[in-house]
């Protein structure tokens, strides 16, 4: 089954997954352009059985039934010298016993690929990712993976980003890009107090002369990039920015840093003369040993005063924390747009989430995250937090989120697995009066490999969402059992 982080299933929908079949359908076609690449290809089928106490996902009226799962996927990777492509499908069909109404096909893509167009030169990104949400300000999700009627909206979240890379002779490397980010909303449908999201699309052009491998302890760069976000119903932001950048060694263990350049913003119902205009900003790096690494920058930005910071400590060979602050100005959208189909170890994982939760507006942001992830032995774990400040610039009103997740897995045996994980996410201070929130969640389960080609899992689940005006009150218990053959 796949991961209920990653893929969640969503209802009945032709329009969307025929957009998903024939992007999909692209990024495979470029794909087997690429001569003397190596294939994995993996399909599966499985069936499942789940009991829920909330079948309509209803705040007060709590219906419980049994849903009968049926799915077909597949999962494929290409490698080779001049390609990198992952991807991953599923085909599922969803019969309540009760309540057949809410009877529906699911379906859900991830897909990513880069493609060495010219050798060393010219290079193709393309990212896909499908998927059912529940759309709520805090951003959180059940994982009651199933075709349902309320709190939800499809997103279809593409990215296609061309990219010219020239190395001079090891001084400097120049790096030109285009990209064109699109997120997509359909089958909204939501109790939540807030408009429905505006679909949105980006064109991004990037250029950037980083120092080359000659400069061995003094960094310095140069970067301009413009962007014009266009948003269905909401307000449009166009920017452009130019900074250079700066890292020069006092010794071994301490480097000075700079940063300067200047913004120009032009967006909507805003006032853009107050966060345009010239930035600038200092600081410091420290690295006394190979595993800790840490750098913080003051300045001022965006109208104000702000500072820019990032940790990374490697615990071990195996396990390592990393954390950040960071200030900047985005439109509608971007957070999911800006985000990767695939994880920093290469694996697929869900751009449609965000901690902080859909903001259909231009908002200036504070984020600060932490997260820890390692395995020993048998073990494995990961945690992430985040603490996010949004100044909405329209309106002048602001919102903070805060939230925490973690997972930990053993693996019991050779053919079994047990694992939990968790989280906790609260609205602490609403952007409008009166939607204070509060969610959390959890769930256990294991997985047990009978043979190397069928497994089987069985979870129980629970999701929480408290809210001050009970309309957005949302609770879920789930009992999922699961069989997967692969071919």
């Amino acid at each position: 089954m796949l991961n209920a982080n990653q893929l969640v299933h969503g209802k009945r929908s032709r329009t969307s997954l025929a957009i998903g079949c024939v992007v999909a359908s692209s990024v495979l076609a470029m794909a087997g352009n690429a001569l003397a690449a190596e294939w994995m290809f993996n399909p599966y089928v499985g069936v499942g059985e789940t009991y829920t106490d909330n079948a309509f996902g209803d705040s007060t009226d709590r219906k419980d039934d049994f849903i009968t799962s049926l799915s077909a996927g597949f999962t494929i990777e290409g490698v080779g010298r001049r390609l990198q492509l992952t991807a991953a499908y599923e085909l599922g069909y969803d019969k309540y016993a009760r309540y057949s109404e809410l009877d529906g096909f699911t379906h859900n893509l991830l897909a990513s690929a880069n493609t060495e167009l010219v050798s060393e030169h010219l290079f193709l990104d393309t990212e896909i990712a499908l998927t059912e949400e529940r759309f709520s300000s805090d951003g959180d999700t059940s994982f009651s993976d199933r075709t349902t009627t309320s709190d939800t909206t499809r997103v279809l979240n593409t990215r296609i980003s061309p990219y010219y890379v020239h190395d001079f002779g090891g001084f400097a490397t120049a790096t030109a890009r285009y990209t064109h980010l699109m997120t997509n909303f359909s089958d909204t449908s939501s109790d939540i107090s807030s408009s429905e999201p505006g679909n949105s699309q980006t064109n991004r052009v990037d250029l950037a002369l980083q120092s080359g491998r000659e400069f061995a302890r003094t960094k310095w760069g140069l970067e301009a990039f413009a962007l014009d976000n266009q948003v269905s119903g909401g307000d449009d932001l166009k920017r452009a920015t130019f900074e250079g950048s700066g890292q020069m060694p006092i010794n071994r263990y301490v480097a000075l840093l700079g940063i300067a350049g200047w913004d120009e913003f032009d967006g909507e119902n805003i006032n853009n003369e107050k966060i345009s205009g010239a930035f600038y900003g200092g600081g410091f790096r420290l690295t006394p040993g190979p595993r800790t690494d840490l750098s913080v920058q003051i300045g001022h930005r965006f109208g104000g005063g702000i500072v820019d910071a990032d940790f990374t400590y490697l615990i071990s060979s195996e396990a390592s924390f990393v954390a950040g602050y960071h200030v900047d100005v985005a439109g509608s959208g971007e957070a999911l747009a800006d985000t990767r189909v695939l994880d920093q170890n290469g694996r697929l994982v869900n751009p449609n989430y965000f901690p902080g939760g859909y903001v259909d507006a231009i908002t200036k942001t504070k984020t600060f995250s932490m997260g820890l992830a390692g395995e020993k032995g048998r073990n494995s774990y990961s945690a992430a937090g985040s603490y996010i400040v949004r100044d909405f610039l329209a309106d002048g009103t602001d919102e903070e989120v805060a939230s925490i997740d973690g997972r930990y897995a053993r693996q019991l045996s050779r053919q079994l697995e047990w694992s939990i994980l968790g989280g906790y996410s609260k609205v602490l201070n609403p952007q409008m009066a009166g939607d204070e929130s509060a969610t959390y969640y959890g769930q256990t389960g294991i997985n047990y490999q009978f043979t190397p080609t069928l497994s089987g899992d069985f979870s129980y689940s629970h999701f929480n969402r408290n809210s001050d005006n009970g309309v957005d009150d949302y609770r879920e218990n789930v009992i999922s059992v699961y069989i997967r053959k692969d071919f």
